[in-house]
């Protein structure tokens, strides 16, 4: 495994228990996910960052925690943020609403380095069977997808890793620098992906064991899974587990919530 300057890990406010803390989990903990939600909008055009925007009147992180803390299998939570909001984040979003979250920790300058950072804190509490990733800005998955990605990884020896995730319906070109099409892949082995992106414990701590350029250059956590050679299965979720992204994504979600309610 690799090893990494002190810089990787900035304090920012480092750690804070959250909520419903409990003891040290140990491999009691059979699925452990990291909440990433670090991001700032900037394409959503607001002033400040997109997870704590009201989504309904609640903040967009807060419903991606509550749908979570409702899953039977996921066991528990860390939820990593912008160092600056650790103390917020804990205080007035996490606050003790949710008992699967177990500690709230400040990111790094690159997603990849901000996941490292929730998956040090979770081994710092014994680690798990299974780990995951899911982003702070998916307010809308559900406990049927967390299940998906699960039962498939254990029924599969070979698999190091299941994304969630749905096939692509729109054709996909392969572009250079100057935008010209250099292939069109077939779309019927195109898929988008998607979060909750769960791995086996041993094989996602290696992934992050990599060098921070490797790290930085990842597009997503199964990425850096399968360029060690590690086997990836896709699962079909559901559409409305959207990335809340552009204005027209807080539309789309909130018009979903709006449904639900009815």
């Amino acid at each position: 495994m690799g090893t990494h300057g002190s810089d990787a890990y900035p304090a920012g406010g480092d750690a804070y228990p959250a909520g419903g803390a409990r003891s040290a989990p140990g491999k009691a903990e059979h699925l452990a996910l990291i909440v990433a939600a670090g991001g700032y909008g900037l394409r959503l055009g607001v002033g400040s960052p997109k997870q704590y925007l009201p989504l309904l009147g609640i903040p967009m992180v807060q419903r991606t925690l509550a749908a979570l803390d409702d899953c039977p299998l996921v066991t528990c939570m860390v939820v990593v943020v912008n160092p600056a909001d650790v103390r917020y984040c804990s205080a007035e979003i996490v606050a003790e609403r949710f008992e699967k979250v177990v500690a709230v920790v400040g990111g790094g300058a690159e997603r990849a380095f901000s996941v490292r950072n929730g998956l040090r804190a979770l081994a710092e509490r014994g680690g798990a069977e299974l780990v995951g990733v899911h982003d702070g800005a998916r307010p809308l998955v559900g406990c049927a997808e967390v299940e998906a990605a699960v039962t498939r990884l254990r029924g599969d020896l070979s698999l190091a890793g299941v994304v969630v995730g749905l096939p692509s319906t729109d054709t996909v070109k392969m572009v250079d620098e100057a935008g010209l099409v250099t292939a069109t892949p077939d779309r019927r082995r195109v898929w988008r992906a998607f979060t909750p992106q769960i791995f086996r414990w041993d094989v996602f701590v290696q992934a992050y064991g990599q060098a921070d350029e490797v790290l930085a250059a990842a597009t997503d956590d199964a990425s850096l899974v399968e360029g060690l050679g590690g086997r990836v299965a896709m699962v079909e979720g559901s559409p409305e587990n959207l990335k809340v992204t552009t204005p027209t994504d807080l539309r789309v979600a909130e018009h979903i919530l709006a449904e639900r309610r009815r």
